[in-house]
């Protein structure tokens, strides 16, 4: 089984990625889908009209990124029980301190243009560990701005590849589509038969203490020790 971890800022795209990528039959079928969302969820509809099984979890008052490593176990027991040969996880960690990304795992983060020039160099992990990143709205910026963007994508994560997709024309999906066999191909080959999804691990650690805030109190300026 395939797992394919998509992150990226709230309304980025990442839904209609992918669409896109089912819509090019890109991943191993049968295909699951689990959304994770902090307060509100609503795209079960969508799959559900799609034939997809789909996996809905709210994240609450917790981080995203620790309620994905959570809840992971069950989600992989769930796509087993489905006997799914691929199952795409969509979330948003929001701190930029972390990332949901899993060592053998596909990595793929959707950035917003429109989030400005200097936008990558803020999103940390969520862009740093990324196997391939797939960049929304373009049309909505200027060619100078679209440039830009991409080339503080490159400078902040060089080794992943980088597609341009207009969500509402289909633009960029085949290449978008290639781009993805060609990463899953690769993650294959790095992970090896042995790498199986129930041994993997974040690539980046998340947070070793939490804080006050974490910890759900209402108090400010109490530190944890």
């Amino acid at each position: 089984m395939t797992v394919i971890i998509v992150g990226g800022p709230p309304s980025a795209g990442k839904t209609r990625v992918i669409h896109k990528a089912l819509d090019t039959n890109t991943f191993d079928s049968p295909v699951g889908v689990a959304k994770l969302d902090c307060v509100e969820g609503g795209d079960e509809k969508q799959w559900q009209a799609r034939g997809v099984p789909v996996r809905s979890i709210l994240a609450g008052d917790l981080c995203p990124d620790h309620m994905l490593m959570e809840q992971f176990p069950a989600l992989l027991a769930w796509a087993e029980e489905l006997a799914l040969g691929t199952i795409v996880i969509e979330t948003a960690g929001l701190c930029g301190r972390c990332a949901p990304y899993l060592h053998q795992a596909l990595a793929l983060a959707v950035l917003d243009a429109t989030a400005g020039i200097a936008a990558p160099r803020k999103f940390g992990p969520l862009l740093e560990d990324a196997d391939l990143v797939v960049m929304t709205r373009g049309d909505l910026v200027s060619q100078a701005e679209r440039e830009a963007f991409a080339a503080n994508v490159r400078a902040i994560n060089p080794r992943a590849r980088r597609i341009w997709l207009d969500g509402r024309t289909g633009e960029g999906s085949q290449s978008m589509a290639m781009a993805l066999r060609e990463a899953l191909v690769q993650i294959r080959c790095r992970t090896g038969s042995e790498g199986s999804p129930a041994l993997c691990g974040p690539r980046t650690p998340l947070p070793q203490l939490y804080c006050s805030y974490c910890l759900g109190r209402d108090q400010v300026g109490i530190a944890v020790l």
